[in-house]
């Protein structure tokens, strides 16, 4: 029986800046208790549960290894900050990821709670795991106490391991890599098993997440031992395809770099190299490979291998054979699950963030004014053909007769940036939602386009010429973000009324993970993704419905990706 009670805590509310802290709570839960506090806003009241740990500190022998589950503790875990520690990564200096502190002891979640802690509540629950690319994030960038008031859901956010401490591997049983996916469903079996305690049902939770997050979100629904962790997932801007993961020649240059460069590479076998990587300082790993080491300045592509999720023919196997038919077996548990996935019209806005000088100086241009069609022809696509199915050089010059235009160098320039948007993000989203749909009464599968633009862009104004949502601009709908971005003067007003279909989509979504289905009162109709129409929702000002998104570069990347899963092995990767 869970014990409650609710004191006040004057010296808590004077240490926590910019929240009327008023009262603490403590739940407790399998592993020990946690302390909450509580705070107030127009809307109502939230209760906050930071730095929960759901995982052994992987520090020490636990680097490299599996998570450990967290056991009991002793005394009261939760912290009354309002941040919890971010895992170890690379400086990026960039809003929101330019952390000052971070923690090798990172696995941790924090809970957000609407009103009151009662058993009785069985409220929906939303867990979101965070984009980045694997190799950045943190659970405490992410603010969801707008979807938390207006929803009436717990949210939770969670940390996991990135980069190498994430992802190395040697594809051996001692070290073969995807510790931060199993960090994910290590988090995700301690919230099963404990969030009925502050009032959540462990038989509605939601999971959801945005870039790298999103394509963790598809790739646990394609784990079967997950089942009954999650009833529901939403993969924003991410899913898992093809050419997610690295080849395996990636893999090997990342590990001779890597060990060469910590002194670790003499080793006689597995168990000497972890032993050497176990007692390094965590700096020289996180610096031991940078963005240059990783990223072929001629092709803006990242051959990461060893930084994200690998095939290592355990926990990931027969996922990399994706897409495959809709009947086989090892859709059966994704294809339970209700199931919502979306991208912005303008998620090619990835690519032009990523030309170097270098490539600009070999083609001749300045982002700023325009991507020549060259850069689609000689680079993007080739890049994408030979990670697909090898060097094909007839496929290569499809892509590039489909996505050339003579309408005006700014159009073509978009062009170029639709390509990647579509081949990253569009078409591995549609093929996901059609093999879901297929023929599958027992689950609903929903579609979204975004194409409302971002008042203030994360990252700053585009070039003139881009048009679209770029990548990360949905996040503003979800989270309150006022301690990392502010808000210019000029900008206000575009923000206020961006509100307004922020509250839309919260309602939307919170719908989804509490009935399966995003519609409800005073919204407009959100149509599901059915396989003959393949209907889907466009979110903007006003909202509306459209059908067979991009079906014409669906069909003919998706025959390039057909043709890469018949030839690849997997040892080819």
């Amino acid at each position: 029986m869970m014990k409650v009670y609710i004191f006040s805590l004057t010296l808590v509310a004077s240490l926590v800046k910019g929240n009327d802290v008023v009262n603490a709570v403590e739940v407790n839960t399998t592993s020990g208790w946690v302390r909450g506090y509580e705070e107030n806003y127009d809307d109502g009241k939230v209760f906050r549960f930071v730095k929960i740990p759901f995982a052994k500190p992987p520090i020490g022998k636990l680097r490299f290894r599996p998570p450990q589950p967290i056991g009991e503790w002793d005394g009261v875990q939760g912290s009354s900050e309002t941040k919890s520690p971010v895992c170890p990564q690379w400086h990026f200096p960039s809003p929101g990821f330019n952390f000052s502190e971070t923690n090798e002891d990172c696995l941790y979640l924090d809970i957000y709670v609407p009103g009151k802690i009662s058993l009785e509540r069985n409220l929906s629950v939303m867990v979101w795991i965070y984009g980045g690319g694997f190799i950045i994030g943190a659970a405490n960038q992410y603010k969801p106490q707008p979807m938390v008031l207006k929803g009436d859901v717990i949210v939770v956010t969670i940390n996991y391991r990135l980069g190498l401490l994430g992802f190395f591997t040697m594809h051996d049983p001692l070290l073969s890599g995807n510790y931060g996916i199993m960090d994910q469903i290590e988090a995700l079996r301690w919230i099963h098993n404990n969030i009925a305690s502050f009032g959540g049902n462990p038989n509605s939770v939601t999971i959801f997440g945005e870039s790298a997050g999103g394509m963790s979100v598809s790739l646990l629904t394609l784990i079967p031992s997950n089942e009954g962790l999650f009833q529901r997932a939403i993969s924003q801007s991410g899913v898992v395809s093809t050419v997610t993961f690295a080849k395996k020649e990636w893999e090997i240059r990342t590990k001779d770099l890597f060990l060469e460069r910590t002194n670790c590479s003499d080793k006689r076998d597995a168990a000497e190299t972890l032993d050497c990587l176990q007692k390094l300082p965590v700096e020289n790993i996180t610096n031991a490979i940078m963005l240059p080491d990783i990223m072929d300045s001629q092709n803006v592509s990242y051959q990461a291998g060893g930084l994200y999720p690998s095939v290592d023919g355990k926990l990931i196997d027969e996922h990399l054979a994706y897409p495959k038919s809709p009947e086989d077996k090892s859709y059966t548990f994704f294809r339970s699950l209700d199931f919502m996935s979306g991208t912005l019209d303008g998620e090619g806005n990835m690519l032009y963030t990523g030309l170097t000088p270098d490539v600009q100086k070999k083609y001749n241009f300045s982002v700023t004014e325009k991507i020549p069609k060259s850069v689609l022809c000689e680079m993007t696509a080739p890049v994408f053909v030979n990670n697909a199915v090898g060097n094909v050089p007839e496929l290569a010059q499809e892509i590039c007769d489909f996505y050339t235009t003579a309408e005006s160098i700014d159009a073509q320039s978009n062009k170029v940036c639709e390509f990647h948007g579509d081949s990253t993000f569009i078409v591995p989203s549609n093929l996901m939602l059609s093999t879901h749909a297929k023929d599958n009464p027992q689950a609903n599968t929903y579609q979204f386009l975004i194409t409302k633009t971002r008042p203030f862009p994360i990252g700053g104004d585009p070039p003139s010429w881009f048009k679209g949502a770029g990548h990360a601009d949905d996040l503003r709908f979800f989270f309150n973000f006022s301690d990392i971005f502010e808000i210019p003067d000029e900008k206000r007003k575009e923000y206020d009324e961006d509100q307004g279909l922020s509250e839309k989509i919260i309602q939307y979504w919170t719908n989804f993970a509490k009935f399966g289905n995003p519609n409800g009162e005073n919204i407009p109709l959100w149509p599901s993704y059915e396989i003959n129409r393949k209907q889907y929702i466009i979110f903007d000002t006003p909202i509306e419905t459209a059908e067979n998104l991009k079906s014409e570069a669906t069909d003919l990347l998706s025959r390039i990706l057909e043709t890469g899963r018949r030839h690849l092995t997997r040892d080819e990767l």
